[in-house]
């Protein structure tokens, strides 16, 4: 290994140990690990590996820097578009990007992967992120069923797209006024924006045709949570407190 590799992995070993207590934290779940490594030009990253038989479908990614701030991220096949990686397959792993470098001498930063969930519905880790993970598929369900509400309305009234677009705009700050500043809001504005952004596309359309085919895709996105598991009555029934953000 050239010293250069061997100065940066010493480096960063006090964050591979501080992820592998975590992993290590998760008693009696063997059905996923995490480790840290250095990638291309001293980029850390986190390696989630699925050691169960069952696609992991979602998990979440925390860092808290030297200075205290915390970053979440999310990712699931059934809340975020565009997750090629997902689902991971049993015995396959992933790599996710760490925000600091092996050179920046962050030893106090602090990388875990506390919650994943299964195709089937099970989940490993610490239940409160579990629970935040599904969380956010029934806030999307819901989400979806508002935002069909409101462009159903609009069917039939000759309204161009980029009205359309602004009248979404106008909703989204009517709505994120009501909506505490927490990990759910997110799929809230993420799914205006993407509501938007088509009909900001689709200026050159009739309105009813523009309208009939992105409430199409509504249902379609709605439909497949229903199918996913575990079911989004059980979801609602869960226990949810969202730590707060630290540095925050």
């Amino acid at each position: 290994m050239p010293a250069m590799r061997i100065s940066a992995f010493r480096r960063f070993l006090p964050l591979l140990v501080l992820c592998l207590a975590a992993q290590y934290a998760l008693a009696g779940s063997a059905t996923y690990h995490q480790s840290v490594a250095v990638v291309q030009e001293g980029r850390l990253s986190l390696e989630l590996t699925n050691d169960s038989h069952v696609p992991i479908t979602a998990f979440v990614v925390r860092e808290i820097s030297s200075s205290g701030a915390e970053e979440r991220t999310y990712f699931d096949v059934y809340v975020d578009k565009g997750q090629p990686e997902l689902p991971l397959a049993p015995g396959a792993s992933i790599h996710k990007g760490l925000t600091a470098s092996a050179g920046t001498g962050q030893t106090g930063l602090q990388a875990e992967i506390p919650a994943v969930i299964f195709k089937d519905g099970s989940s490993a880790g610490d239940p409160v992120w579990t629970n935040i993970i599904l969380a956010r598929r029934a806030r999307l369900h819901d989400r979806l069923f508002k935002l069909r509400d409101l462009l159903n309305s609009l069917v039939g009234t000759g309204i161009a797209p980029e009205a359309i677009a602004e009248k979404l705009r106008t909703s989204l700050i009517e709505e994120v006024k009501r909506l505490p500043d927490d990990d759910l809001r997110s799929v809230d504005t993420i799914t205006f924006f993407d509501a938007t952004a088509f009909f900001d596309r689709e200026r050159p359309a009739k309105s009813d045709y523009a309208l009939k085919l992105y409430l199409s895709q509504l249902e379609r996105r709605a439909l497949v949570l229903e199918y996913s598991r575990p079911d989004l009555d059980k979801i609602r029934a869960l226990p949810v407190s969202i730590p707060i953000r630290t540095g925050g």
